[in-house]
This record gives C-alpha cells, structure tokens and sequence, in this order.
C-alpha cells in the first residue's frame, strides 16, 4: 500500500542529538512538515537505496520528485496532498526541471518526458529517447535542454518540440568507472560538463572550446560532480580526487583538493562546503581548497549537503546529519528508515528528498 504518512512517524524515529548545542549560537531542529510513501520497498533489499531527487516550481506551488520505480510525483508543497502522478519505463534519480510551466524529465530506460507542470500530463507526441539511462538531470537553456547519459555523451534537444540539435561523447575508459553522471552546467553560450575519463570539457554548439584533464594520477578519473559556477571559476571533483577549482576562460586548473569521492561542491560566501565517500562533510576555503574543518559520520557516505543560516545538512545512510557552519561540530542526527543517499533540494527552510525506503519528505530546519 502506498499514500500518506502522518510526519509524526517520521519525528518519532528522530533520533536524539548527537549534541547537546554549542556554547553559543542557536540550536536548530528538524520539524517533519509532510511525507508519502511511494512504494513498498523490496522485501529481501539488504540496502535499500533512492537517489530520486526533487524540483519546486514556486509560483505553482508545487515541489516535483522522481523514484526508482519510474514513478514521477507531484505534491503541494505546503500541504503535501498529491497532485498528480506520470510513470516512466525506467527509475528516475535525476532532479526535473521547470520551464515555463513545462516540467523536464530524464529516466533511466533513456527517454526525456516533457510534461504540463500542472497535470503531468505529456506535451510532446513521444519523448525523446537514446540508448542508454538518463542519470545527468536536464538543463533548459533558452529553448534548448541538455542532459548527460551513462555511456559518456550529452545532448542538446528543443524544448519545444524535442528536436535533436547537437550531441558530443567521449570514449569510456575501459577499467570500472563510478556510477555517478554530470549534469551539465550553462552559462551564456557555454555548456561544461564532465566525462568518466577524466575530462572537463567547455562546450560551444557541441564544440569543445577547452578540455581540462582532472584525472591525471588519479585512478577512478570519473568527473561526475556536475559543475557549480562562481564568477571566473567553476568547481567540480574528479571521483578519485577532489575538489577542484578550474578557470572558465581557458580551463586551466587553479588547485586540486585530495578528498576521496566528493559530492558536488556548494559555495557559500567564501567557502565550498561538500561530502565525501568516506563520510565526511568538509568545509574549505574556495580560493585554494585550504580545509577549515571535517565532520565524520559515523558510517556510510555524506551526500551533497546544504547550508541553511549557519547550519549545514547533509544526508547519509541514517538519515539526516547537521552540524555548525562555522566549526563542523555535530548538531543533530534525524533517522530516515533506509537513510538519505539523495540530493537535498532547499526551498527558504524547508527540506524535499527521497528516503532510501521509497518515502517522499519535507522536513522544516527551526531554530530554539
């Protein structure tokens, strides 16, 4: 059985701090707003995991998730109350996107969906499908949407009628490579995004403007950290290594952080704040990666984590981590069933993400 859960369930599975609060400074809370199961997890998954992700289109009211089950779900954000439901013929992990009340979706049995955004209704006659899963989430870019697949290749379609107008690939290393895609990154004229191989390539029409290798010396060269631009410099991480602060103009690298399997890098003011693989958050200056403070989990990886007045929130395999801006020390931990190994989507305070069991949450960060 699927629907809604009370977010009292969720708030009696919180567990209590892992600290008391700080000598100085509020104390903040998780408060669960809403939650709705998607669907009943796999009786026998040792592990189960999601990494759907969710959108919200504010003047809609509306926030937007996908889950494994191909399932893409619309909410009222403030509610909760399901609006409506579109099923792909894949899962869906990557982070839709909005456009003038059309609503973008990748999959993984390769096809991008165009919806209405208020009915999820299709609006294209067919989607646009290619032969590998969707795991880099659209970019709409004035009439153009971009987005990256597993077999190393991005496309450009028309957001109006799915029109093919350019793709670029790279050859896939022949040794293992990491699971994660890229998304792509637009600015004016240019695309940047990352390939398994370890190139950071700029891209103009389809045509690389400059290639810029993070794998050197590393061996899983993987960029599949999707780029966050910052005025002249861009940052992203090479799985093996990372992160890094590369130049946008001519993609020379200005340093390399060391950091094992880091999520996307967040800047906020002077700092880049990012998860790792081994499980921990790290806080680093962003002019040349100088580490300000780490915070270890105490199992699993650290997801992409979000910062929200001076609290930073990550998510990991129980559930939700927060700890001090300035510092790094622990604040609390709230356990999601199956932890959160998803991107956080922020709107103002409230927190949407998919829970490894298949649940689709809000939870409110308030201060005490």
């Amino acid at each position: 059985m699927t629907g809604r859960w009370t977010g009292l369930v969720l708030l009696c599975l919180s567990a209590s701090a892992l600290a008391q609060g700080l000598d100085k400074g509020p104390l903040f809370i998780f408060r669960p707003a809403w939650g709705y199961r998607a669907y009943v997890n796999e009786e026998f998954a040792l592990k189960p995991t999601d990494h759907g992700q969710c959108e919200v289109e504010p003047a809609a009211g509306l926030v937007v998730c996908g889950v494994k089950t191909g399932k893409v779900l619309a909410f009222a954000k403030d509610a909760g109350e399901l609006v409506w439901s579109f099923k792909t013929r894949g899962s869906v992990r990557t982070r839709p996107a909005f456009d003038n009340g059309q609503l973008f979706v990748g999959s993984s049995d390769g096809c991008l969906y165009r919806l209405d955004a208020q009915s999820g209704r299709p609006t294209w006659p067919r989607p646009y499908c290619t032969d590998a899963a969707i795991y880099g989430g659209p970019v709409v870019s004035g009439d153009t949407v971009l987005f990256s697949v597993t077999i190393d290749k991005i496309y450009a379609v028309s957001g109006n009628d799915g029109r093919f107008l350019w793709e670029y690939h790279r050859d896939r290393p022949r040794f293992m490579s990491a699971e994660g895609v890229a998304s792509p990154a637009v600015e004016d004229d240019r695309v940047y995004v990352g390939f398994s191989d370890g190139a950071l390539v700029a891209l103009v029409q389809g045509k690389p403007v400059w290639t810029a290798d993070l794998g050197v010396d590393v061996q899983q060269k993987d960029v599949d950290a999707t780029p966050v631009l910052d005025g002249e410099v861009l940052y992203t991480a090479a799985f093996g290594q990372g992160p890094a602060a590369v130049r946008k103009s001519d993609g020379h690298v200005l340093w390399r952080g060391r950091f094992f399997g880091c999520t996307r890098p967040q800047v906020y003011g002077d700092r880049l704040v990012f998860g790792t693989a081994d499980g921990e958050v790290v806080a680093a200056k962003k002019d040349d990666g100088a580490v300000l403070w780490v915070m270890k989990m105490d199992e699993g990886a650290a997801y992409q984590p979000v910062v929200v007045a001076d609290v930073v929130i990550a998510g990991g395999d129980r559930g939700l981590y927060s700890m001090d801006w300035r510092s790094g020390f622990p604040l609390e931990l709230l356990a999601i069933p199956y932890g959160v190994r998803s991107t956080l989507t922020l709107d103002g305070r409230r927190l949407f993400f998919v829970g490894g069991g298949g649940t689709v949450n809000a939870v409110d960060i308030e201060a005490r």
